[in-house]
């Protein structure tokens, strides 16, 4: 005990309990707004936004990657509630696999979530297991000096309830309209 006791009084009293955590200031406007998507739920309207949450690396809430184990390519959305990218709850989540390279179509194994608070595995609205789909419609020119490319598409689902008391089984139409960062290894057929 006395000897943990020391250990903690040594670490308080050293230069590196002093030093201050680097906090960057930033810049008016930040995260700036990348895109929409919006349509109904239950036929009731419904409206997100994506935001661009990079500082000095990709964080962006639309994005193309490759999964590194199956080297497919996947098209993904994370909107949050409209001008409040600070809040997680009521965010909607959008993905499917598109193959090779991003293309314009169907994705394959598309999964559409809402979730209820700040946590993916918590309360949610899911369409795991029931019918869903992601198409991209257009995906934009590449734009020199920028990863980022303008895709619009639409998403369709039926969403039911994973631990989330008092909701039921709906119907989700989407459309979605946002600049997507888009890794430069990943193949873009137009």
């Amino acid at each position: 005990m006395l000897r943990q006791y020391l250990f903690v009084l040594a670490l308080i009293s050293s230069p590196l309990a002093a030093q201050e955590v680097y906090v960057p200031d930033l810049p008016e406007g930040y995260p700036p707004k990348m895109g929409v998507v919006s349509g109904s739920l239950g036929g009731i309207p419904v409206a997100w936004e994506t935001f661009d949450f990079s500082i000095g690396a990709f964080d962006a809430s639309a994005w193309v990657g490759e999964d590194y184990e199956s080297g497919k390519v996947g098209a993904y959305l994370t909107g949050y509630p409209p001008g409040d990218p600070d809040t997680k709850a009521g965010r909607v989540y959008a993905g499917a696999e598109f193959g090779a390279a991003l293309h314009t179509g169907k994705g394959r194994k598309p999964l559409v979530e809402i979730y209820q608070g700040q946590d993916r595995d918590g309360p949610r609205l899911s369409s795991d297991g029931e019918k869903a789909r992601f198409v991209i419609e257009s995906i934009g020119p590449a734009t020199e000096g920028s990863y980022s490319r303008r895709v619009t598409g639409q998403i369709e689902a039926r969403l039911c309830p994973i631990n989330w008391e008092g909701q039921v089984c709906q119907d989700i139409v989407l459309t979605f309209d946002t600049d997507m960062q888009i890794e430069s290894s990943i193949a873009v057929r137009e």
